[in-house]
């Protein structure tokens, strides 16, 4: 693996050498100097990120950083201009004389647009307005950009609910906030993304996103998000990538503190708070810079949810199918979220350059009482589970890098180190079960709401007893180790064709270890009845021993035998909640929490408890991925009107990893040991050549066309391909990952039309087209006999010889998916109207989708007459079939509008964010099919700047209380998910030295 991704940097290298030679000789013949310095805003001193700088009359220029600091290198030597020039201030031209091989350095400040006869100082929105906008238009791709004025100014509560705003980018929400985001619809796990350029690593068992509400917006400095690929980032970004900018040191000594409280609706609750604060400044006369961030806050998140399950039903006359519900589960969720973070970044100024070394680190902790009932239509059965869930999720990332621009040559190189860990040690499940009475006495139709169901059931807590008591742990942890280096020759063919040349490679080690552990009992709701089993002998002789106030030995154990179980009525408090689900719903009969606890304790202490094997390593997995990447790319500016940027990349990954193959056994309702257990390890390679083109197009002052064609990947889902394989203890269903399955990638078509100007804004239109083979979806078929196992799935035959199980699995999709939409986005304010109205400030972004996809789906039936059969049979066949749907996650409409407005010290904020149904899960019939509902919310904020520095602000999120809602069915009639989580508020106050 090594030796060839050194063969083909060796080619790269030898190539490049010839290259920089040539550039080189170039350089030397040419009579050229620099310029350097910063730009900034004459009223605040603030740095202007992304100002253009060009000389007069050629393409020579450059922009402007972070800092706002820039530098020009190969301007001709003699008498220039240089036009300095950033939207929504005043274009800056000035003289200059420069010498071969002279530096100059100069600073420029530039005022704000404004009426004849007016000072404008640019206010708090607009700032991160116009700073957003010349960043997106600096960039050498397709972009749109979080200012860290935004971010500064008007918080959002996390960097998931800053970047849902921009053009393109629809949300995902748990808890009343974003926790992912989906990149022109398409699913969170398809893009990277990134801190400082650091890859982070996913959060999740299942897939490879990363949950952004770990990540609170106060500690970054800005959010950009790619939406096309350049040759020298990483391949694995089918939506996008989402880089998070940490802040930097400035020139001087800063000190910023924010503190607020809020107010959670739902719960009624004032709890919630957040502080965040960062302190920098310059030593060693400003060679070393030193800044420190932190972040904490709590908030209540609880919700009141509904979840529906439904069956397909098909009428024998008329041949109608209809949706019937299956099961349904009311759920209260009281759970508090605290969020964790520091940054730590040290830069050391060196001879041309700079090294730079930062931690990032930020921990979710949450905590979780849930309440649930638990109607089994179906079946005609009913329970009540109360679980005790919490843990922790935490990102560490850790890099030092050093860079150097010595202008005829610059590198960057650097090492990093990343990991996330999920824990969640000691959550704790018990359920309830009716047994002995039915839950529902009259049949349900198609035709019944479920707000209907539980005004149908029939609850006996005397019958209703302990059935369940599980205690989990479960640990997720993910390493990842990079090395990378970049090196770019600037060159100068004439005053109006240059550019540079770039190449590189990247080195990535990925670690991944899940594990989980399942002890208890199960089954206790049989074995009561005249012989009390030995478990609730135990347990019971155990609570009246130790807690004789709350539990009688004689008394228990007299309920126990003559209702068959030990029952809910023995652990009932009096809580209750009118205003459950809006009052749709009953809450239903609630346990004391305090008793089930004791009741846990006491299974242990009697020694009763078992480890249950299945749950144990059911979904244990560990694994390593290697990967290497390697590319060479250019930029050719060809007069000030083009630049073309093109180029190719190369990536290798080769990954082994570790599972097991088991069946499982139960015995009498009791779970026992698994049978057939055996280790599994499959290994895979991958190699990939990416080539991608870039063309930027400037005919005037105010129009810029971006044209791009790029290739991108994605890799399976770590559940996906780790070799696991399950078959129940009936031998009818079977579980299986695919261990043959491909990344899948995507060609992918840009266009944007950007058009700029102090009056307008910005105003731009982009459009997209992606064509994405490979895509993996998961698959269900019977394995009747004669019916092929599909390759990779790791089932044994000795499984098939008595049954025909049903089998899930995942399978790269033989026809592409295809994803189109166009984008508006118009980004303004208005400094031109009089009076008190220039202080308004409007951004507004429509995104609208269409994606398609011929979905393979798998179908038994009957082939020809097996010769000599008698009586005579027919082969059981597989049948390929298909069926055209919508994309998973992505909405045909997406609408974003923010009007703010500022004066003097004051600032407000009103948005509103809109987004149509998303198909979640793609079934055999539009019928059966998973949608999220249509979501909109409101959301207000006010700011008022007092003396010395301070801040007072409030944030009211979610003003019209709107629920998230999930259905089955295209008709989007049928609920399968509902979530009421209400509005809060946040009151706090800032302070900047």
């Amino acid at each position: 693996m090594i030796k060839n991704f050194y063969q083909f940097i060796s080619k790269v290298l030898i190539a490049f050498t010839i290259l920089i030679f040539i550039s080189f000789q170039t350089l030397m013949a040419a009579d050229t100097g620099a310029i350097r310095g910063r730009v900034l805003d004459k009223p605040t001193k603030e740095a202007l990120i992304g100002a253009s700088l060009v000389i007069s009359g050629t393409n020579i220029g450059e922009s402007a950083d972070i800092n706002g600091k820039f530098f020009i290198r190969n301007v001709p030597t003699g008498k220039q201009e240089l036009v300095i020039s950033y939207i929504g201030y005043k274009k800056l031209t000035v003289s200059i004389d420069l010498r071969e091989d002279q530096i100059l350095e100069r600073n420029f400040e530039l005022e704000p647009e404004s009426l004849v006869g007016q000072t404008i100082v640019v206010t708090a929105q607009a700032q991160g307005q116009l700073s957003a906008i010349n960043q997106q238009l600096s960039s050498n791709t397709i972009s749109n950009v979080v200012s860290a004025a935004r971010i500064k100014e008007l918080p959002d509560v996390n960097a998931a609910e800053s970047i849902g705003r921009l053009p393109g980018v629809s949300i995902e929400r748990s808890g009343g906030e974003a926790t992912k985001v989906e990149i022109r619809g398409l699913s969170p796990k398809y893009n990277t993304v990134t801190v400082n350029g650091v890859r982070l690593p996913a959060t999740g068992g299942d897939d490879r996103s990363v949950d952004l509400s770990l990540i609170s917006s106060n500690i970054l400095d800005g959010i950009t998000v790619k939406k096309a690929n350049t040759p020298d980032m990483d391949a694995d970004a089918l939506g996008g990538t989402v880089d998070l900018k940490l802040k930097e040191a400035p020139d001087k000594m800063e000190l910023n503190v924010s503190l607020q409280g809020g107010y959670n609706q739902l719960q009624k609750y004032y709890g919630n708070y957040n502080f965040n604060g960062n302190i920098s400044n310059r030593f060693f006369e400003g060679d070393l810079g030193l800044i420190a961030s932190v972040n904490i806050d709590d908030y209540d998140r609880s919700a009141d949810k509904f979840q529906g399950n439904y069956r397909q039903s098909t009428q024998a006359l008329t041949g109608i199918t209809q949706i019937l519900l299956s099961s349904l589960n009311l759920r209260e969720e009281k759970v508090k979220r605290g969020r964790t973070g520091a940054s730590f970044l040290l830069d050391y100024r060196i001879p041309y350059g700079k090294v730079t070394a930062n931690s990032f680190y930020n921990r979710l902790k949450w905590d979780g009482l849930y309440r649930i009932n638990r109607g089994d239509i179906l079946n005609n059965r009913h329970y009540y589970d109360l679980e005790q869930r919490g843990g922790t999720t935490s990102i560490f990332t850790g890099a030092i890098g050093m860079e150097q621009d010595f202008d005829w040559i610059k590198y960057d190189a650097n090492i990093s180190r990343t990991a996330s860990r999920s824990k969640n040690p000691g959550e704790r499940t018990w359920t309830f079960s009716q047994e002995n009475a039915a839950y529902l006495t009259t049949q349900i139709d198609p035709d019944t709401p479920p707000t209907m169901v539980p005004n149908l059931a029939t609850i006996d807590t005397n019958s209703t007893g302990i059935a369940d008591l599980y205690v989990y742990d479960t640990r997720l942890d993910e390493n990842e180790s990079a090395v990378q280096l970049n090196v770019q020759v600037p060159f100068r063919l004439t005053d109006q064709i240059n550019g540079y040349l770039k190449t590189g490679g990247k080195l990535r080690w990925l670690n991944r270890l899940n594990d989980q552990e399942q002890n208890g009992r199960n089954g206790l709701q049989y074995g009561g009845g005249t012989a009390v089993n030995t478990i609730l002998t135990s347990t019971l002789k155990y609570l009246s021993q130790n807690y004789p106030d709350e539990f009688n030995w004689k008394s228990d154990s007299l309920i126990a035998r003559r209702y068959g179980v030990f029952p809910i009525s023995s652990f009932l408090s009096n809580y209750s909640r009118s205003d459950f689900m809006k009052g749709d719903y009953p809450l239903g009969f609630a346990v004391d929490e305090a008793k089930m606890n004791k009741l846990m304790d006491a299974l242990f202490a009697t020694g009763e408890n078992r480890n249950y094997a299945i749950g144990s390593i059911g979904r244990d997995y560990d694994g390593v991925e290697r990967y290497q990447a390697g590319y060479f790319m250019s930029e050719f500016n060809v007069t000030k009107y083009a630049t073309v940027i093109g180029g190719v990349r190369w990536e290798k990954d080769y990954s082994i990893y570790n599972g097991q193959r088991f069946r499982e056994v139960t015995l009498n309702n009791i779970q026992g040991p698994p049978a057939d257990l055996q280790r599994l390890t499959i290994e895979r390679n991958n190699e990939f050549w990416l080539p991608m083109i870039h063309l930027i197009i400037n005919p005037t002052d105010w129009l810029k066309v971006r044209l791009a064609r790029t290739e991108t990947l994605t890799r399976p889902d770590y559940i996906q391909y780790a070799p696991i394989t399950s078959i129940n203890s009936y031998q009818n269903y079977i579980r299986a990952a695919n261990s043959t399955l491909k990344p899948a990638k995507s060609a992918n078509y840009d266009v944007a039309i950007s058009v700029f100007e102090n009056t307008i804004g910005l105003f731009s239109v982009s459009g997209f087209y992606k064509k994405i083979d490979d895509l993996i979806f998961q698959t269900t078929y019977y394995l009747n006999p004669g019916v092929p196992v599909l390759p990779g799935l790791n089932i044994p035959d000795n499984w098939l010889k008595n049954a025909a199980p049903q089998v899930d699995t995942y399978i790269n999709n033989p026809t592409p998916a295809t994803y189109k939409g166009v984008e508006f986005d118009w980004q303004t304010h208005f400094w031109y109207l009089p009076s008190v109205f220039n202080g308004l400030v409007l951004n507004i972004n429509y995104t609208r989708i269409f994606s398609e996809i011929e979905k393979e789906l798998f179908f038994n039936g009957q082939g020809a007459i097996i010769p000599g059969s008698r009586p005579p049979r027919r082969a059981n066949i597989l049948i390929d079939s298909s069926r055209v749907a919508r994309m998973p996650d992505q909405p045909a409409h997406i609408l974003n509008v923010t009007i703010g407005y500022d004066y003097m010290g004051f600032s407000a904020r009103l948005s509103y964010l809109y987004q149509t149904n998303k198909v979640t899960y793609i079934d055999r019939s539009p019928a059966l099919d998973n949608f999220s509902g249509t979501y909109a919310r409101w959301d207000f904020t006010l700011q008022q700047k007092l003396d010395f520095g301070i801040q007072v602000f409030a944030n009211f999120t979610n003003l019209n209380n709107r629920a998230d809602q999930n259905f089955r069915g295209e008709a989007l009639v049928s609920p399968t998910y509902i979530e009421y989580y209400g509005f809060t508020m946040d009151v706090g106050v800032r302070y900047k030295l």
